[in-house]
C-alpha cells in the first residue's frame, strides 16, 4: 500500500496530509483517481460524483471537498456548492488555517454575494482557536493578520479581494503603480528584477503565506520587482485605500501596520544601508525603533546651510534634492534621493552647522532621528560612530570635488 502523500509547497501553516491513494488495497482505482480522470476529460458530472464518494470516505481531505463545491458551482447548483465552501471555510479556520478559510470564503460570496455573517464566523472561529492554542503548539504567526483581534479582523475580511492567477500569469510588473498589499493564499509566485544589464533575473520564490508588494506600499507607492505566477495560484489583495477605511473605525490598525514597516521594510533599509549595515540585526532593531514619520508637503526647505543640525533623514517615499547655494541664489546640485537614502548626519557627527540647502521636490515621507536618538545609538554602538564617520568624509570629498568642479566652469564662464 503507498504511503499518503504531503502536499510539496503548501502553506508552512498547513501540513494536512491529503489521502492520496491511487489504488484501494485490492487494486482498483480509487474515487480520487476517477474523479481527476474524470476531470481531465472534462466530465464534470462523473467527476462530482467520485469526488463525492472520496470525499465521503475522507473528509478530512480538504481540497478534494473543495472540488466537489467547485464542480457544483460549475453544473449550477450554486446553493449546494455554497453550503460545501461554508463547510469547509469553518474546517480550515477551526484548524488555524486563516488564508485558506478567507479564499474559500471570498468563493462563498462569489457564489451567494447574498451570504452575512460568514467572515464574522470565520474570525470567531480563528480567534478561538488562537486562543487554545498553547506555547507548544501555537499557530504560525501570519504577518499583519494574527496581530488582529476579532473585531479588526472580521472588519478586514470584508476589505480583501481574492484574485486568481493561471500558470505563468504576471500579478504585477517591476515600475508599475501600486499601493497594496498581496497575501499568497494557494500556490506559488516567482519573483524577478531588472539586473544593471537590462536583463531579467529570478530573486526567489514565494509559498503559500508569504506576503509581497510591501515594500511599494509603504514607501513610494511602486512596484520594486515583477511577479509572476509559477502554477495555478489564488492571491489575497488588501488596497491601501481599503486599510485606511480601517483605520478610521479601528485606529489601532495604523499601529499594527507601522510595526509591518519596521519589521520588512525599515529593516531591509538599514541592513543594505551603507551606513548600518554592518550592525547585526539587534542594533539595527535598536536604531530603527527610534526613528518617527515625518510627513513633508512639496518644494519645502528641511534646512539650510549654516542652520544648527537637529535631525538626521532618511527618506521614505517621495525625493529629496541636496544643494549649495551662493549668494546670488546660484545653486548647485549635490544629490537627488530618493527611498532608502540617508542624509543630514554629517552636521551631528561633527557637531558643526549645516553646510547644504536639503529640499523635497514633491510629498515625501521622511524617517526622522534626533540628535539625542542617534547618540543614544551611538553609545549603544561604538562601531556605528565610526562607520558614519567614514562615510561622512567620503560624502565630504565628493561634495568638496563638484563645488570644486562647479567654481572650475564659472571661472571658464568669465574668461574671454
Amino acid at each position: 500500500m503507498s504511503k499518503p502523500s504531503i502536499r510539496v509547497g503548501a502553506n508552512r501553516n498547513d501540513c494536512r496530509t491529503d489521502t492520496f491513494l491511487p489504488r484501494r488495497a485490492s487494486g482498483k482505482v480509487s474515487f480520487k483517481a476517477r474523479a481527476q480522470q474524470a476531470l481531465s476529460r472534462g466530465d464534470w458530472r462523473k467527476a462530482l460524483e467520485n469526488f463525492q464518494k472520496h470525499s465521503a470516505l475522507a473528509p478530512e481531505d480538504l481540497r478534494s471537498r473543495l472540488k466537489v463545491a467547485e464542480l457544483l458551482e460549475r453544473l449550477g447548483r450554486k446553493k449546494e456548492a455554497a453550503g460545501v465552501y461554508r463547510q469547509v471555510a469553518e474546517a480550515y479556520a477551526r484548524d488555524g488555517f486563516l488564508l485558506q478559510a478567507i479564499s474559500v470564503n471570498k468563493m462563498i460570496l462569489r457564489v451567494d454575494p447574498s451570504s452575512k455573517g460568514v467572515g464574522d464566523r470565520l474570525a470567531r472561529l480563528y480567534a478561538e482557536r488562537n486562543l487554545a492554542s498553547t506555547s507548544l503548539n501555537p499557530l504560525p504567526p501570519i504577518p499583519l493578520l494574527s496581530e488582529l483581534n476579532e473585531q479588526e479582523l472580521q472588519l478586514l475580511l470584508k476589505q480583501i479581494e481574492l484574485k486568481t492567477f493561471d500558470k505563468g500569469t504576471p500579478i504585477c510588473g517591476e515600475g508599475d503603480p501600486g499601493d497594496s498589499l498581496f497575501i499568497v493564499s494557494r500556490g506559488e509566485v516567482g519573483v524577478y528584477k531588472r539586473m544593471g544589464n537590462g536583463e531579467e533575473a529570478w530573486i526567489r520564490n514565494l509559498e503559500e503565506g508569504d506576503f509581497f508588494g510591501e515594500f511599494g506600499f509603504f514607501t513610494d507607492r511602486r512596484r520594486h520587482a515583477s511577479v509572476r505566477s509559477i502554477n495555478g495560484c489564488e492571491i489575497l489583495e488588501i488596497p491601501r485605500n481599503r486599510i485606511e477605511e480601517m483605520i478610521r473605525v479601528h485606529p489601532r490598525i495604523k499601529e499594527v501596520l507601522q510595526n509591518l514597516f519596521r519589521k520588512r521594510v525599515l529593516d531591509l533599509f538599514l541592513a543594505v544601508s551603507p551606513f548600518f549595515s554592518g550592525l547585526n540585526s539587534g542594533e539595527r532593531e535598536e536604531v530603527f525603533k527610534r526613528f518617527r514619520l515625518i510627513r513633508v508637503p512639496e518644494e519645502t526647505v528641511l534646512f539650510r546651510g549654516g542652520d544648527p543640525p537637529d535631525f538626521l533623514y532618511m527618506v521614505k517615499s517621495g525625493e529629496v534634492e541636496i544643494y549649495t547655494q551662493n549668494r546670488k541664489g546660484r545653486r548647485t546640485l549635490l544629490a537627488t534621493l530618493r527611498s532608502g537614502s540617508i542624509f543630514g548626519e554629517t552636521g551631528l557627527l561633527f557637531n558643526k552647522p549645516r553646510m547644504a540647502y536639503a529640499r523635497t521636490t514633491c510629498p515625501s515621507e521622511l524617517l526622522g532621528l534626533s540628535r539625542e536618538d542617534l547618540e543614544a545609538c551611538l553609545v549603544r554602538s561604538p562601531k556605528l560612530r565610526s562607520l558614519l564617520k567614514e562615510i561622512s568624509l567620503m560624502r565630504l570629498d565628493q561634495t568638496k570635488e563638484i563645488l570644486f568642479q562647479e567654481k572650475l566652469e564659472e571661472v571658464k564662464e568669465g574668461m574671454v
